[in-house]
């Protein structure tokens, strides 16, 4: 998937993967191992002198002016063709020297853009191995050592991490500084990396920056390193894919190629999911630090987590799918796997940054990353709707381990529909609120926040916008406003008993009989069959031709003569199911929403409405939230494994929720459907069921229990979580109907 570019970032991505297309690649990368020093000094001018490397130094430095987002983009157009030279330290190095204070600083800044100097960066993982002296007039002395430091060997200069009077700060030292002595080794993708040991190294008082301003500019540092790491590995992991799927489609095996194969098409399923979701959290990141917000450093560890597991992963499989072909150093997957190796733990590795995201985020009050900031307009919008929940919402009401009752449920779609909440999307001339999109975000946080419940997304969420699309204005009339009001209950007659995520399978029959249809057969899984008033069907109406063009969708009148609804108990022993039984059930022509065999179209609109919503990470949110106040109550949270595992859940969280922003506004300036997003509606689900695993684990011998437990806060029953939510990788198409539908129709796997 990719995100939302303004034309200038276009502009950006596309000149950058011009000049990373003429002058890189795998062959230019595989040259770097016979360089001396690794270095392809050609390669880092030519960046250098047409501007690329200096994209986020200020104009008035004599660079681009331009932020993190377009440096990203430069970044992911040199990983997609192996660039030969350290993008990501140079970018950064250059931003920090250009607001670094004196005329050292300035002066190593002028070689680096005139391209008679490259620049190597030093930041410490703990603390720094060097400290910094003041000796008065002579500036300061430098003693210690500081280990593997990348691109050492050629480097001109290096910007240190050291550790003075003042706490940490950065010194910047010429390669050739008396009492410097530089060891150097070859790294796997050609590259080198050294240990610099100072010996009383003397460097002036301008060359050492301490204080508040030096912290300001290392948290710059690196933060900017891990997001343009990960922005790195984003195009090797989408160049990888890119190749992978290349193969499948033309390597053949057993008399098919093996792009058929369904365990392989998982695979690069994933694969595009995995890239996806880095993608949107690299580029989020990269906003927040641009907006200088404080969960940058946050989100920028996540980002580089997330893309050093994942760019690993993907390029592994990329070998994996050539087989022996890709072990071989003919092949080019090997280099993917050796500068993501390089990449991924060049400036901490997934561990070091997965541990920072546990120091943020599972302090007690840490706050949750937002990807966007509140103009003072949502600010006001957002205390509107806090307060109104608060003074709204009832207690019993809050946080509930599943699905409401019909009857609580009905009470809070009252509720909403009262203060004009019901339907945020729907347009002002039906009723709905018509939110845009911080409207529609700030409800969706605030709402999982506290804990509200579901009401019924039937209507609202899946018949009532595709009857405005579809609908006729007397059918528009009928039903919008009950659906609004929630005064008339509808139900989803599509699953049957031999038809479940292969909808186009289904067998209930409707003839045409003069002005009506007559129906025969079964519908099941159907939530709330039982107390609905309305059903949207889809049926065969034409069984000769092809299965997806033989369908008609349909609305029917649940008091209808001859219809029979069973409920159904689910695993949590609760009524939520039925099956509805049709006796030569005669529904008026006029019903149909469309045409008589046209109801493939509707049907495949509303399931992609579905898959969209059950992407909204608002689940998730208050689940996490509840994970963390039991795992402190119970002091599982000061487990090392249960830490890490649940930090890994939030980092696929944060992505989550970076990719439903990006989702949104795509949405909102496009109102086709996409199958790309399957991923994120997997991914969501997928999620929730992990959370709810960790809930389990955070509880003890409690975890099972389906009576509500007192914890800090509040109640919470986790055994009942656990059970309500294994329907989340099964409803609106299971997680493997998913995987199918992006390898066949985003992948072209088949």
């Amino acid at each position: 998937m990719s995100v939302i570019l303004s034309e200038d970032q276009l502009a950006v991505r596309d000149g950058a993967r011009r000049f990373a297309a003429a002058n890189f690649g795998p062959a230019r990368r595989r040259v770097l191992r016979d360089l001396p020093e690794g270095r392809d000094r050609d390669a880092e001018s030519k960046a250098a002198g047409d501007g690329w490397l200096s994209i986020t130094v200020p104009e008035e430095n004599g660079g681009g002016g331009q932020g993190l987002q377009e440096a990203c983009l430069v970044a992911e157009s040199f990983g997609r063709e192996l660039a030969p030279l350290a993008s990501a330290t140079s970018m950064i190095a250059m931003k920090a020297l250009a607001v670094l204070p004196g005329e050292v600083m300035k002066a190593a800044l002028d070689a680096a853009l005139e391209s008679k100097s490259q620049i190597a960066l030093g930041v410490a993982r703990h603390q720094s191995g060097v400290t910094a002296k003041f000796n008065g007039a002579s500036g300061f002395m430098l003693s210690g050592r500081f280990a593997q430091v990348h691109g050492a060997a050629g480097a001109g200069w290096f910007l240190i991490e050291v550790q003075g009077e003042a706490g940490p700060g950065l010194a910047l030292v010429a390669a050739n500084a008396t009492g410097l002595a530089i060891e150097t080794r070859r790294l796997a993708d050609g590259g080198s990396i050294g240990d610099l040991t100072f010996n009383g190294v003397q460097v002036p008082a301008a060359a050492v920056s301490q204080g508040k301003d030096a912290a300001a500019v290392l948290r710059d540092i690196n933060s900017g390193l891990a997001i343009l790491s990960a922005a790195e590995l984003v195009g090797i992991m989408d160049i990888a894919i890119e190749r992978t799927v290349e193969h499948l489609k033309t390597r053949q095996q057993f008399g098919r190629t093996l792009g058929s194969f369904q365990s392989l098409q998982f695979r690069m399923a994933d694969a595009h999911s995995a890239v996806s979701l880095t993608r949107a959290l690299t580029y989020e990141a990269a906003r927040l630090a641009d907006s200088g917000a404080e969960a940058s450093l946050l989100a920028a560890s996540a980002a580089f987590a997330k893309a050093a597991e994942s760019s690993i992963s993907i390029t592994r499989t990329f070998i994996q799918m050539l087989g022996a072909m890709g072990f071989t150093d003919e092949h080019d997957a090997g280099l993917y796997l050796k500068r993501a190796l390089v990449i991924s733990t060049a400036y901490g590795n997934a561990l070091d940054h997965r541990r920072k995201v546990a120091e943020a985020s599972l302090a007690h009050g840490a706050k949750e990353v937002r990807f966007r900031e509140d103009s003072p307009e949502d600010a006001g919008f957002r205390k509107e709707v806090r307060d109104w929940l608060e003074a709204n919402l009832p207690q019993t009401l809050r946080h509930l381990p599943t699905r409401p009752t019909f009857e609580e449920a009905g009470f809070w779609h009252n509720k909403l529909y009262e203060r004009g909440w019901v339907a945020p999307n729907w347009p002002k001339q039906y009723g709905g609120m018509e939110a845009n999109v911080a409207q529609t975000i700030i409800l969706a946080e605030e709402l999982g926040a506290i804990g509200a419940p579901e009401i019924s997304g039937q209507a609202i969420g899946h018949v009532g916008p595709i009857l405005q699309v579809f609908g006729t204005p007397e059918q528009k009339a009928q039903h919008l406003p009950g659906m609004l009001s929630g005064e008339k209950i509808w139900c989803q007659g599509y699953s049957e008993p031999s038809s479940g995520s292969d909808l186009a399978s289904l067998r209930t029959r409707a003839v045409v009989d003069g002005d009506h249809l007559v129906i025969n057969g079964s519908k099941i899984w159907t939530t709330w069959a039982h107390y609905a008033d309305w059903m949207f069907a889809l049926v065969r109406t034409n069984p000769d031709v092809k299965k997806q063009e033989g369908l008609t969708f349909v609305l029917v009148d649940m008091k209808t003569k001859g219809i029979n609804p069973r409920a159904i108990r689910t695993i949590t022993r609760e009524d939520e199911f039925a099956e509805v039984f049709f006796d030569d059930v005669r529904v008026p022509v006029a019903n149909v929403i469309g045409k008589i065999d046209g109801g493939w179209k509707v049907a495949t609109a509303l399931l992609e409405k579905e898959r969209l919503n059950g992407a909204n990470p608002q689940k998730c949110a208050h689940l996490l939230d509840k994970i963390k106040r039991a795992a402190r109550s119970t002091g599982m949270i000061d487990d090392p494994a249960f830490r890490d595992r649940l930090v890994k859940a939030e980092i696929e969280y944060t992505a989550l929720c970076a990719t439903y922003a990006q989702i949104v506004k795509i949405t909102e300036t496009d109102t086709r459907t996409n199958a790309d997003f399957a991923f994120a509606k997997t991914v969501a689900a997928e999620l929730l069921q992990e959370l709810c695993e960790l809930m389990v684990i955070a509880f003890g011998a409690d975890g099972a229990s389906v009576e509500p437990i007192a914890v800090d806060h509040g109640h919470m029953n986790p055994g009942l979580t656990y059970l309500q939510t294994r329907r989340a990788t099964i409803y609106g198409g299971t997680s493997e109907i998913q995987r199918m539908l992006i390898a066949r129709r985003v992948l072209g796997l088949v």
